[in-house]
């Protein structure tokens, strides 16, 4: 019976990688997570043998990624807070609490939320809007391919960097004195400093700016030998991770080199550090398998496997107590909140937040789970 298990799982592996583009596995972090995704995978290669449709075969396989046992419906949240979710190819953008209720904030194409978790900054296709989650939208500015829109700032006193075809441009939480910062901005989200009022990262002509945006002066310059697709700062603002692959860069507050992230044959997609800590989340992906590695930062050398599984992940979030990782894993159709070896699945996560079309959406939360 094993060789014949182990004959049908190479047919259907093979039929499996020539139906899509190769994906992305890993071998699972802890025993638990193996056995499930193992018991998994001979319970499809068993039906596979069965079936008369290469069809069938392929939606067997499919099924033996991800958690078994997964929630039906996304509950609840494990951790007091909101998320906003944006749902790609306009399913729009989504209100989820933490008791299980969830609502369709609007049509948008992006959405963050304000410093405390006030007010939202969303986009269209030509307005730059803020909106007061349960009273509606309190401004607009119509600008040309609004992208990236991050809103910093006390109580009283706030900014909102974005992203147009012009450049990259700053206006007042309140929707006034919108102006151009740098034209020449890359493609790559802005990130404020914690540490520094009004004082926003980006990337431009081969170098991290960190730049104030009310009087324009330039605090560092740092050129980088990585061309970058995320930034993300530590909460006290100390270290600013550059995400790019397949090496990703550390920089202090002072915009010196800290340190470098790689792992050979891997893929870097995402970091984001742990609310109150200096420990990065990094999402891999390799061949066939993705990791969620955690990277003390203060410590070099030191890393540790949070999670590992077959097929593609997508965002990661942390909690806004720092106690949980919510990962999007699309190839399983399915969250993950994973709290050390603790992992919490709920499956049918696309159904969730659904699109007009039939196809599943591609669901974006990096950074987006706010405030008790």
């Amino acid at each position: 019976m094993k060789d014949v298990e182990q004959r049908t799982w190479e047919v259907v592996r093979r039929a499996f990688e020539e139906e899509r583009p190769p994906v992305r596995r890993s071998r699972a972090s802890n025993s638990l997570l193996l056995a499930t995704v193992l018991a998994g995978l001979v319970t499809a290669t068993v039906a596979a043998a069965a079936s008369p449709s290469g069809r069938a075969v392929l939606d067997q396989v499919r099924r033996a990624v991800g958690i078994t046992h997964a929630d039906a419906a996304l509950f609840s949240l494990p951790a007091p807070g909101r998320l906003l979710v944006v749902s790609s190819e306009g399913g729009g953008v989504w209100l989820a609490h933490d008791n299980g209720y969830k609502r369709k904030l609007g049509p948008y194409e992006d959405a963050e939320w304000s410093p405390h978790g006030l007010y939202v900054v969303a986009t269209t296709k030509n307005h730059l809007v803020a909106l007061d989650v349960e009273h509606g939208v309190r401004w607009t500015l119509a600008r040309h391919d609004p992208v990236w829109p991050r809103w910093e700032g006390t109580r009283t006193d706030t900014r909102i960097a974005y992203l147009t075809r012009a450049g990259l441009r700053v206006v007042a939480g309140d929707g006034t004195g919108d102006r151009l910062l740098d034209r020449y901005a890359g493609d790559v989200p802005p990130a404020w400093d914690p540490g520094r009022l009004h004082t926003v990262a980006y990337y431009t002509g081969g170098a991290i700016v960190l730049r104030n945006a009310d009087s324009g002066r330039i605090v560092w310059r740092a050129p980088i030998d990585v061309t970058p697709s995320g930034l993300t700062w530590s909460d006290d603002g100390r270290y600013l991770a550059v995400t790019s692959s397949p090496k990703s860069v550390v920089l202090d507050a002072g915009g010196r080199l800290r340190r470098s992230i790689s792992m050979l044959g891997a893929e870097l997609l995402e970091t984001a550090f742990k609310p109150g800590t200096h420990l990065l989340a990094v999402s891999l992906r390799l061949r066939q398998r993705s990791q969620i590695r955690l990277v003390d930062v203060d410590h070099p050398g030191r890393a540790s496997l949070l999670f590992a599984g077959p097929g593609d992940f997508g965002d990661v979030a942390w909690s806004p107590n720092g106690r949980w990782l919510l990962l999007n894993w699309p190839s399983a159709n399915q969250w993950l909140f994973v709290s050390g070896a603790r992992v919490h699945a709920v499956g049918n996560i696309g159904q969730e937040f659904p699109r007009h079309d039939k196809l599943g959406p591609t669901l974006q939360i990096a950074g987006r789970w706010c405030c008790s």
